[in-house]
C-alpha cells in the first residue's frame, strides 16, 4: 500500500497534499525548518484544520525524521516546494520513492527559481515533472511529465497557477503506474541549456545597453507582484517595472535609457538598444501608477536620460 509523506513548507503543494488525502495515500506532511512567514503559517493552520499528521524537519539530524517516518510506516515521499537539500540517509530510506515535482523540462531550469527564469526567457511551454530525488539538485532520472503552455501575458502567479491545476492529475497519473508496476524511469539528458539559480540584486536590474525590449518585457512580467520584481533607475531612485510592452522604434541617435515620449494616450515610451518599450505599469513607494501619470509625478519629459536624472 502506498502511503506518503509530503515534504514541503509552501500552500502551493496543497493540490499534492489534498489529492494524496483524498485518494486515501497521505500518511503526513514534513514541514520546512524556516522561519515563520505567513505562507508557511497558512499552510500549518490548514493542516490542523484537517488534522493532518505533521513531522518537523530537523536540518541538523534526520534520525528523528526517519524514526517518525518509519512508526508512520511511510513508503513514499513527494517533495514540493521544500527548501532544503535532503541528505543521503534520507533518500536511501525510500529506496528509490523519494520524488520530486519540478516546474521545468528538466534537464531545462534546474534550481530554486525555474518558473521565474523560464517567464524571463521567453518560454512559450514547460513541463511540470516527477523525478527522484539524489544528492545531486534535480539531476534524478524522471517518471513521468505532462506539457504546460505558457501564455504571452503570464505572470509567475498565473503560471503557478496553472501548474497547480495539473499537480493532482500527474500524482495520480504517478500513483497509478506505480500500482501496476509499470513506472519506466528515464534518465535526464547530459547537457541543458539555461539554469534557474537564486537571483541576484544585480540580475533583477533594467540594463538599457545591454537588454532588448523583449528581454525589458518578459524581466517585468517574471517578476510581477513577486519578490524578484524588475528595477529601474531614476537618478538615484529605484522603482518597479511590474508591467511593459514592446514599441517598434526606428529613431537613430538616441542612447538607451533615454525617454522618448510621455503621452496621456500613448504613454511613457522608453528606447531600448533594438526598439522601445512602454511603461504600462510601475511600483513606487506611493502606489502603482500607469507610465504617463509617472512620468506627471517624477517629471520625466522627452529627450531626459533615465540615468543622468
Amino acid at each position: 500500500m502506498q502511503k506518503y509523506a509530503v515534504f514541503t513548507g509552501s500552500c502551493q503543494s496543497l493540490p499534492a497534499i489534498q489529492y494524496l488525502l483524498q485518494s486515501n495515500k497521505l500518511g503526513c506532511v514534513v514541514l520546512v525548518d524556516a522561519e515563520p512567514n505567513p505562507d508557511l503559517a497558512q499552510l500549518q493552520y490548514w493542516l490542523q484544520q484537517n488534522n493532518i499528521q505533521v513531522v518537523a524537519y530537523n536540518q541538523a539530524d534526520d534520525s528523528r525524521v526517519l524514526a517518525r517516518l518509519d512508526e508512520l510506516a511511510i513508503n513514499r515521499a513527494l517533495v514540493y516546494m521544500f527548501r532544503h537539500k535532503l541528505r543521503d540517509k534520507l533518500i536511501q530510506y525510500f529506496g528509490g520513492y523519494l520524488v520530486n515535482l519540478h516546474p521545468s523540462p528538466l534537464p531545462e531550469y534546474r534550481g530554486p527559481f525555474p518558473l521565474y527564469w523560464q517567464l524571463r526567457n521567453g518560454e512559450e511551454v514547460t513541463k511540470l515533472t516527477i523525478h527522484r530525488v539524489t544528492e545531486s539538485i534535480d539531476d534524478g532520472d524522471i517518471a513521468v511529465d505532462v506539457d504546460i503552455e505558457i501564455h504571452p501575458f503570464d505572470t509567475m502567479n498565473s503560471l503557478q497557477q496553472k501548474v497547480a491545476q495539473v499537480v493532482p492529475y500527474l500524482i495520480d497519473t504517478f500513483c497509478q503506474l506505480d500500482e501496476q508496476q509499470k513506472l519506466s524511469w528515464h534518465k535526464q539528458a547530459e547537457h541543458a541549456h539555461n539554469s534557474a539559480p537564486a537571483l541576484t540584486e544585480q540580475q533583477l536590474m533594467v540594463n538599457w545597453y545591454q537588454q532588448t525590449a523583449k528581454q525589458v518585457v518578459n524581466m517585468a512580467r517574471a517578476g510581477n507582484v513577486d519578490s524578484g520584481c524588475a528595477i529601474f533607475a531614476v537618478g538615484r531612485d529605484m522603482f518597479q517595472l511590474l508591467q511593459a510592452s514592446i514599441v517598434e522604434c526606428h529613431l537613430a541617435g538616441l542612447q538607451p535609457g533615454t525617454v522618448i515620449e510621455v503621452d496621456r494616450h500613448q504613454g511613457l515610451l522608453i528606447k531600448t538598444k533594438d526598439a522601445a518599450v512602454r511603461f504600462d505599469v510601475i511600483g513606487t513607494q506611493h502606489g502603482l501608477f500607469d507610465g504617463y501619470r509617472f512620468a506627471v509625478l517624477f517629471g520625466l519629459e522627452a529627450g531626459m536620460s533615465l540615468s543622468d536624472i
